[in-house]
């Protein structure tokens, strides 16, 4: 019987609902309660499961940790400082409320505000390591990358060889990959050179010494050599691990969950409280003796519309192709309940072109399930309205047909402004 009703409020809603308010029964609001977080929660795990984002070694929201020259040793005759008047300046808008854990929405020197800046004098050679600050896993399903970005400043010509070496636990075990020819331009002196290479059992290139193993990469070297001694400035910034791609759900499935039900069951109740509080308060400034109950019941099953969205949006997120988020764009994306994935543009601005064009990417794979969902959003609270409309008039018939669009029209657009602002979804 509770199913029948369910069902006629779709196709039959003024025969339904004048049933629900003659005989209003909690069970049924129960029951739509529970569709409800169980199809958003089917609709978010769906969407999730095909979407990617980058790791990073350090965190992203400490990229700029391994600039920290204290962290870096070399021979006494090497000094080793931050710059703070010549770094990797780049900035993105992060739409995401609370990332970094210190900032608001805004604008974010993503590699902070310094460089590593390495000095000698009278030398040829300069080396400087970076000890034991890290574990990374660069094996086929850790980090694939290591990026940085190198400004030799002096002397005034490239260097005549350059190194990369990773240690895997101890210094006899150990990976070496030649710059060389990434650095040996004079076209490469003065300026801030970015550099992404591969690493990990199918990267070419490296060298082995001992038996170090790709799951255990603890520490690494940088060695510069030049042709002839002279006094050597190079400066070092953006250093850090890359290229490792999980889903949300990889991270933490069952936090997730639990986020999921509390937020789904606060969704629904405060919406379903809000719009028979707004709609009883017409009723009382009209001078109209109802009770709470019909009225609360019948548009627990007016949310009914909330579940077929919650229905269509699963169908159009399964049809999502996995989509890969590098670090960078997916500090900008806000993955909102309703579907839509937002991305102000004046972030676009400041990307890298390799940034941008995955950004275009995604926004061309991603543009079929944004329209659907934002389409169904917009169609599930007119329909919403109509049916609160259908319940006004089932609670009192003598309402004109305009006053109840009126009663049922405000009380949604309320409760949707309201929403908005106490649960950030809707």
């Amino acid at each position: 019987m509770i199913f029948n009703d369910i069902a006629e409020v779709l196709y039959v809603p003024q025969k339904a609902f004048k049933k629900i308010v003659e005989n209003p029964k909690y069970l049924g609001a129960l029951i739509i309660l529970l569709l409800f977080i169980g199809v958003e929660v089917g609709y978010e795990y769906a969407q999730f499961s095909r979407t990617y984002t980058e790791n990073t070694s350090p965190t992203v929201d400490q990229l700029s940790m391994y600039s920290n020259a204290t962290l870096w040793r070399s021979a006494p005759t090497v000094n080793l400082t931050n710059n703070y008047n010549d770094f990797l300046n780049y900035s993105v808008y992060v739409a995401a409320l609370g990332f970094p854990p210190t900032s608001s929405q805004g604008y974010f020197s993503l590699y902070g505000n310094s460089s590593l800046e390495i000095n000698a004098t009278n030398t040829n050679t300069v080396t400087a390591a970076l000890g034991n600050v890290f574990n990374v896993n660069c094996n086929s399903t850790g980090f694939q990358n290591v990026s940085m970005t190198i400004k030799p400043v002096q002397p005034n010509v490239a260097p005549k060889s350059a190194f990369l070496t990773l240690y895997s636990i101890n210094d006899t075990n150990f990976y070496t990959y030649d710059l060389t020819s990434s650095l040996s331009s004079a076209s490469a002196v003065g300026v801030w050179n970015n550099l992404t290479i591969p690493v990990g059992p199918s990267a070419s290139g490296w060298i082995s010494t001992g038996t170090p193993t790709w799951n255990n990469v603890t520490s690494l070297k940088l060695d510069f050599n030049y042709p002839t001694n002279s006094n050597i400035t190079i400066r070092v910034s953006a250093l850090f691990f890359r290229g490792q791609y999980q889903t949300p759900l990889q991270y933490n499935s069952t936090a997730l969950l639990l986020q999921f039900l509390q937020l789904f069951s606060l969704q629904f109740i405060l919406g379903w409280f809000l719009l028979t509080g707004l709609i009883y308060i017409f009723f009382k400034g009209l001078k109209t003796n109802v009770a709470w109950k019909p009225v609360f019941v019948a548009l627990a099953f007016a949310l009914v519309v909330m579940v077929i969205r919650g229905l269509v949006n699963l169908i159009a997120a399964l049809t999502l192709p996995q989509v890969y988020y590098p670090f960078d764009v997916s500090l900008g994306v806000r993955f909102d309940y309703y579907g839509a994935v937002y991305y102000p543009q004046e972030a676009v601005h400041y990307l890298t072109i390799a940034s941008q064009s995955a950004f275009s990417n995604i926004d061309a794979l991603t543009s079929g399930f944004r329209f659907v969902t934002s389409a169904i959003f917009v169609v599930s609270y007119v329909w919403l309205g109509y049916l609160g409309t259908i319940i006004v008039g089932a609670v009192k018939p003598e309402f004109s047909m305009t006053k109840r669009i009126v009663i049922s029209a405000v009380s949604v657009g309320v409760t949707l402004l309201l929403l908005l602002i106490l649960v950030g979804v809707v």
